[in-house]
């Protein structure tokens, strides 16, 4: 009985140790996975290109006017992660909201008409670092679309320029320097592209300048300065280049 025992013992130890010992020193008992990375051949859409974009941009969270402007934006690609960049906007348009409106009333308050200034961002630009964490790609109705997730943070300005709300005339003399000149800002942002093919992309993004401003004035000594976010969404269109992309191992 002990002979069977022993015999039985010595099987089963035999079992587990052939798999161990048959493919210590093997790949060929590998997967692929195993071997390497487990996606290989991956497009590098970004890695050491260069991006130009045109784009249109809109002020999202403005009190008085929504300021639409036009620029461009000049990246590039360290890796396919990592890019630094700069854009410029120059705002020519302003469309008045509904407290403009209300303030060229008659019927409304004749000090506030007569005194009321606006802040306008007549240009921004900004300097900063693009980083992209997540990217892929997706199927619509057969066509192969890639995107990326991308993250943004630098510093740049905004130019501010004034306006008289309802043209009073004592406000054309009471613009003062608080209101005008160059705010400096931190600036964040987060964006989202749609890649048409290699080397052209749809690129959707907001940022937020972070900067000390004031918003409206009533006189040479009303000082409103305080700490502001000056939202903006673009849309632009990227192209790529070189054309050709790099590909991973």
């Amino acid at each position: 009985m002990k002979r069977w025992i022993g015999l039985l013992a010595l099987i089963v130890l035999f079992a587990f140790a052939l798999p161990q010992t048959s493919f210590a020193d093997d790949d060929e008992g590998l997967s692929s996975l195993e071997k390497g990375e487990p996606i290989r051949h991956l497009m590098l859409l970004r890695s050491g290109r260069f991006e130009i974009q045109p784009l249109v941009m809109f002020g999202i969270n403005e009190p008085f006017y929504q300021t639409i402007g036009f620029g461009a934006e000049l990246a590039y690609y360290f890796t396919n992660y990592l890019g630094l960049g700069a854009t410029f906007v120059y705002n020519p348009l302003f469309i008045a909201g509904d407290e403009i409106d209300a303030v060229k009333k008659k019927s409304y308050d004749e000090e506030v008409r007569a005194t009321l200034a606006v802040a306008q961002p007549t240009m921004n630009f900004d300097v900063g670092l693009y980083y992209a964490p997540m990217f892929g790609k997706f199927s619509v109705f057969g066509w192969i679309i890639n995107y990326d997730l991308h993250i943004y943070g630098g510093f740049g300005a905004i130019i501010m320029d004034s306006t008289c709300a309802a043209g009073g005339s004592i406000c054309k003399e009471a613009k003062n320097n608080n209101l005008e000149g160059a705010k400096f800002a931190g600036v964040i942002g987060l964006g989202f592209r749609l890649f048409m093919n290699n080397f052209v992309a749809l690129n959707f993004e907001m940022k937020d300048y972070m900067s000390k401003y004031a918003d409206f004035s009533r006189g040479p000594a009303d000082d409103r300065d305080r700490f502001q976010n000056f939202v903006m969404g673009t849309f632009g269109v990227s192209l790529f280049f070189p054309i050709n992309v790099y590909m991973s191992k």
